[in-house]
């Protein structure tokens, strides 16, 4: 009897130990974009896509979109959507029109520390392991809360190197061989566009 409540207790004690190393995702706020979309009564007044980004791990389609709310006809928001696929894997992100230029600038400036980057990067590498170049502006503290954007990175990896975007989710995309150049012209032509309307 005694080694049954022994047994019983050391279970018990086990589950206890290991409800408290499962740490749960904090869960992602989302961008004022996507909160406008998913409001009862949105619909698309104009889509476009003006960009696409495909590799043989992952697709990304960019689309201009306008949103407006029939319960607040003069109300109009814009941005882009950016739907991301891999075979295991989908989501999409929505970021609104005043970030853009914010997203397009840490883009360009990954594009730009690529090359000096490249030998350290690869010297450094850990066997099988996978090194990141990223922008300030995706690094996005616990102290904060946790929005639901675009994290972009370029990475090195043992097979290849390329594109990274993640939307603070589990998952991510790579884009072998795509460089953040590509992402950041079809915001720009976004931007052209959202311009001109």
């Amino acid at each position: 009897m005694k080694s049954i409540a022994i047994l019983i207790g050391l279970c018990f004690l086990l589950l206890a130990v290991g409800q408290t190393q499962v740490r749960r995702a904090p869960s992602l706020q989302p961008t004022a974009l996507e909160a406008f979309a998913r409001q009862p009564g949105t619909y698309v007044a104009l889509s476009n896509e003006v960009g696409r980004l495909d590799s043989r791990e992952a697709h990304a389609i960019v689309t201009v979109l306008v949103l407006e709310n029939a319960a607040q006809p003069h109300d109009r928001v814009r941005g882009i959507r950016i739907d991301l696929s891999s075979p295991d894997s989908k989501d999409a992100v929505y970021l609104g029109e005043e970030t853009l230029v914010v997203y397009k600038n840490a883009l360009d400036e990954i594009g730009r520390n690529v090359p000096g980057s490249r030998n350290t990067a690869r010297d450094d590498l850990a066997p099988g392991g996978t090194s990141y170049l990223g922008s300030g502006i995706f690094w996005n503290p616990d102290s904060r809360p946790r929005v639901h954007a675009l994290n972009a990175a370029y990475y090195f990896a043992p097979d290849s190197e390329g594109l990274f975007l993640s939307t603070l989710k589990d998952a991510g995309f790579r884009f072998p061989d795509q460089d953040p150049s590509d992402l950041s012209a079809d915001i720009a032509r976004a931007i052209d566009q959202l311009g001109s309307h």
